[in-house]
C-alpha cells in the first residue's frame, strides 16, 4: 500500500510539472506579463486582473514563400494591438512597434526562410487600464510556393512572384483558350529571377498563369493560379483646324506609345488612308496639306504599344478654306496684254489662264510662275482679237479661287488695245496709246439698246481710260475704242465686255 500511495505522489508531481510547462509556453491570459524592451524574456506578475476588459484578438495566420501574415478582427475598445512571435521553443518577440492602431488589423512577418515555422500570440491594448488576455497561439510554416502576381499592360501581361529561399530556378507555366494543356514560357528562369514580361499577346483573352520552385532538383508545388487581361492602349484625343488648302491636327499623348498611327477619309475615297507615315512615339501633331477646298476631311488617329494598335479616337472633321483671288488687271499695247494682280499670303505658286472665242476653252499660259512673281506679259496676239484672263493662287498645293476676269483686245500701230475690267461701282476701261491720236471715242452697247452708244465725250490724245458707271448688275456691257489721227477716225477696236 506503501508503494501505491508513492506512485500516485509521484505521478501527482508529474503531472503538476508537466500542466505548469504547458501553461506557462506561452504568455500568461490570467496574468498580466512584461518582456524587456528587447521583446525577449521571463513574464512577470503585474496584476492578477487583467483579464476582465476587452476580449483577446483572435488571430489568423496566413504562410506565403518568405512571409507570414497576421490577421484579426477588430476588437471593441481597442486602442492599439500587440503581435508577439517565436520561431519553435525560441524565446518571444514582440514584432510591431506600437503602430498597430484600432483601425489596423493585420502585419506582415517578411524576410522568413521557406520551410520554417512560427506561432503567434497577441492582445489587445485599451487607451488606460489593462490590457486584453493573450489571444490563443497560431502556427504558420513559410512555403516553398511562391506567391504570384499579374499585371496586364498593352499587349502584354508582367509577372512577379516571391523569392524562395534556396530556390535553383522556376518554372513558369500559361495556359489561354485555344491551348490543349498548360506551356512552359520564360525557360531559363535563375533562382535570383523573380519576374517575367509575357509579351505579343492578344488583346481581350485571358491569360492564366502558375509558378513553381525547385529545390536541390525537386520541383516544389505550384502557385495558386492567377489571371489577367492584356489591355487595347487608349485613345487620343484628336483635335483638326482648318487653314488654307490644309488642316492641323493634334492629339494628347499616350503614355508609353511607341508610335501612332493616323487615318484620313473624304468624300471620293473607297476606305480610309494612311497619313503622315512614321510618326513616333512623341509626334502628336501633323499638318495635312495639298487639299481641295470646301472639301470635308475625316481623321482618327491610334497608339501603338508593344505592337497593339489601341483604340481610334472617335472621328474629327474639318473643311479647309481656298486661298483668297488675287486682283487681276490687264494693260494693252501692239500684238500683246500686260498683266498684273495682287499677292497674296503663303501663296506657293500662281496659275494664269486665257480664253479666247477661237478656242473656246481655257488654256494654262505662263508656267511656271513662282510665289513672288505678280505679272506677265502675253505676246504674240492677234490685233483686233478678244482675250480673257484669270489668275489663282495656289497655297499649301491647293488652287484658290479665281480672280476676276478682265478682257483685253491687242491693238495695232492704228489700233488701241481695250481692256474692260468689272468692279464694284461699274466698269473700268483702259486703251493702249496709237502713236500721233488727237483723241479717242469710246462707244458701248448692252442687249435692250437698238445701236452703240457713244461714251465719255471727245477723249483728249493723253486719255487712256475711262469709268463706265450707273449700270445694271448682271448685264453684259460692250465697249469699242478708237483713235482720231489728223482729224481721221481709225478703226473701231474689237469688243471688250464685262458684267458689273
Amino acid at each position: 500500500m506503501k508503494h501505491m500511495i508513492r506512485i500516485i505522489s509521484l505521478s501527482a508531481l508529474v503531472l503538476s510539472a508537466l500542466f505548469a510547462a504547458i501553461f506557462f509556453a506561452r504568455p500568461s491570459s490570467q496574468l498580466n506579463i512584461s518582456f524587456p524592451q528587447s521583446g525577449t524574456g521571463t513574464p512577470s506578475f503585474q496584476s492578477s486582473d487583467e483579464s476582465v476588459g476587452l476580449a483577446a484578438p483572435v488571430l489568423v495566420a496566413s504562410a506565403g514563400s518568405d512571409r507570414i501574415t497576421i490577421s484579426w478582427a477588430p476588437v471593441v475598445g481597442a486602442v492599439t494591438y500587440e503581435i508577439w512571435a517565436r520561431q519553435g521553443e525560441a524565446a518571444w518577440e514582440r514584432l510591431d512597434d506600437g503602430s498597430l492602431t484600432h483601425n489596423v488589423t493585420s502585419l506582415t512577418h517578411a524576410g522568413l526562410t521557406s520551410g520554417d515555422t512560427y506561432s503567434y500570440t497577441g492582445r489587445a491594448v485599451p487607451v488606460a487600464g489593462t490590457k486584453s488576455a493573450w489571444s490563443g497561439n497560431v502556427e504558420a510554416t513559410v512555403s516553398y510556393v511562391p506567391t504570384l502576381e499579374a499585371n496586364a499592360t498593352a499587349g502584354r501581361i508582367e509577372l512577379g512572384w516571391t523569392s524562395v529561399a534556396s530556390a535553383d530556378n522556376y518554372q513558369l507555366i500559361v495556359w489561354t483558350d485555344g491551348l490543349t494543356d498548360w506551356e512552359r514560357i520564360g525557360d531559363p528562369i535563375t533562382g535570383t529571377i523573380t519576374s517575367y514580361t509575357h509579351s505579343g499577346l492578344t488583346e481581350l483573352s485571358t491569360y492564366h498563369y502558375r509558378v513553381r520552385a525547385v529545390i536541390d532538383g525537386t520541383e516544389g508545388d505550384w502557385s495558386d493560379s492567377v489571371s489577367e487581361i492584356p489591355v487595347r492602349p487608349a485613345a487620343p484625343d484628336l483635335s483638326a483646324t482648318a487653314a488654307t488648302g490644309q488642316i492641323e491636327l493634334s492629339w494628347t499623348a499616350v503614355s508609353d506609345a511607341e508610335s501612332y498611327r493616323l487615318i484620313s477619309w473624304t468624300d471620293g475615297q473607297t476606305a480610309w488612308q494612311r497619313i503622315g507615315d512614321p510618326l513616333s512615339a512623341d509626334t502628336t501633331s501633323y499638318t495635312h496639306t495639298g487639299l481641295i477646298a470646301g472639301r470635308t476631311y475625316y481623321y482618327r488617329v491610334a497608339a501603338v504599344i508593344h505592337d497593339i494598335e489601341g483604340a481610334w479616337t472617335e472621328s474629327v472633321s474639318d473643311i479647309p478654306a481656298a486661298p483668297p483671288a488675287p486682283t487681276l488687271t490687264a494693260a494693252t499695247a501692239v500684238g500683246q496684254v500686260k498683266l498684273s494682280w495682287t499677292a497674296v499670303p503663303g501663296v506657293g505658286s500662281h496659275i494664269l489662264i486665257v480664253w479666247t472665242d477661237a478656242q473656246n476653252a481655257w488654256v494654262r499660259i505662263g508656267d511656271p510662275l513662282s510665289a513672288d512673281t505678280t505679272s506677265y506679259t502675253h505676246t504674240g496676239l492677234s490685233a483686233g482679237q478678244t482675250y480673257y484672263y484669270r489668275v489663282s493662287a495656289v497655297v499649301n498645293d491647293t488652287e484658290g479661287t479665281w480672280s476676276n476676269s478682265p478682257s483685253a483686245v491687242p491693238g495695232a500701230s492704228f489700233m488701241p488695245g481695250l481692256v474692260a475690267t468689272a468692279s464694284a461701282q461699274g466698269i473700268d476701261l483702259s486703251w493702249s496709246k496709237v502713236t500721233g491720236a488727237d483723241s479717242y471715242q469710246l462707244i458701248v452697247w448692252t442687249p435692250g439698246q437698238s445701236e452703240w452708244e457713244r461714251i465719255g465725250g471727245t477723249l483728249s490724245s493723253g486719255t487712256t481710260s475711262y469709268s463706265h458707271t450707273g449700270l445694271t448688275a448682271g448685264n453684259t456691257y460692250y465697249f469699242r475704242v478708237r483713235a482720231v489721227i489728223d482729224g481721221t477716225e481709225g478703226p473701231w477696236s474689237e469688243e471688250a465686255d464685262a458684267v458689273p
